[in-house]
Formats: structure tokens, sequence, C-alpha cells
């Protein structure tokens, strides 16, 4: 069973159900209350050999020209659903297990590579470069506490993101 949605005017999937954490409308996010920014998904992917990868990713229709604010929005979603992702599936919140897709209580956390995506809808390629750089620095800290690979942290527009069949 495969599902599909429309975010920031991109349609996303299909996926397989047991693979997406639609984690911005989950119950585990929203029993947490207002205040909390977070991304829109989070995917289970193939990684290299064997292991899996765990993609979180925030979707944008747009991105202003001056963008100190808006890095530090994103570094927050990304930041925080990192955080409670890894928290469900260590089963910290209540009714974690029964929330979360089957699939991400069997990742191995150990193994698995982590990577935080910002998808920009018509998003020029040249525009890429400044917001990836900025947006990477803010993620600096989370990336090296956590442990995750140098380069977990991308900016990509809709035509990269519909060549990594992220959308269609």
């Amino acid at each position: 069973m495969t599902i599909s949605f429309v975010e920031s005017g991109m349609s996303f999937g299909p996926y397989a159900v047991d693979e997406v954490f639609p984690i911005e409308q989950s119950p585990l996010y929203k029993h947490l209350g207002q205040g909390l920014m977070i991304a829109e998904f989070v995917l289970i992917r193939p990684g290299r050999g064997e292991s899996e990868e765990v993609w979180v990713i925030e979707a944008k229709s747009s991105a202003p020209r001056v963008f100190g604010e808006y890095v530090d929005e994103i570094r927050q979603k990304l930041t925080n659903s990192v955080q409670l992702t890894l928290a469900s599936c260590l089963k910290r919140h209540p009714h974690a297990a029964d929330l979360l897709p089957a699939r991400f209580l069997d990742l191995d956390l150990g193994a698995c590579a982590f990577k935080c995506i910002l998808i920009i809808k018509g998003f020029r390629k040249e525009w890429l470069p400044p917001l990836q750089s900025a947006l990477a620095k803010e993620m600096k800290s989370l990336v090296k506490t956590m442990g995750f690979n140098p380069g977990s942290v991308s900016v990509i527009n809709d035509d990269k993101a519909r060549e990594l069949k992220l959308i269609i």
C-alpha cells in the first residue's frame, strides 16, 4: 500500500505506507503543544549497501531574499523533527509504538544515516549554494553531536526532488 500527498504545491510520493512518518500531522507532535516547529515528514530510504537512511523533509513554496530568520526556522524544524523521530523510535513518548509506522520501530538507529532536506519549489539551481551553506552552518551542532555524515544537510529544488523520486 502506498501514500501520496501534496505539500507546498508539490506532489510527494508514492511511498510505502510503512516507510513514511507524516510527523507534522502525527498525534505525537500535536500532543506536544504549540510553539514547537516541525518538518513535513520523515521517510525511510535505501542507503548504501544494506543500510537504510532516514530523510527528514521540509518543503517550501518559496524562500525570501533575506534569509537569516528563514534559515533559523528551517533549522528548528529539522532539528526538532530529528529529535522527535529518535525519541519516538526509542519509545520515549507514550503510544509511540502505536503511532509510528512499524519500519521505524525496526530501524537500526546505530547504523542508519540521517539526512535533513529542504525542498524549495521553483528555486533556481544557482540560488541553492548560498542557502545550502547557511543552513549547513546553522545545522552544524546537530550534525556534530549526532554523528551525522558530512553532507547530511541538503537544500534542493523541485527538479532535484523529482530526480530523487521524492515528488512526481
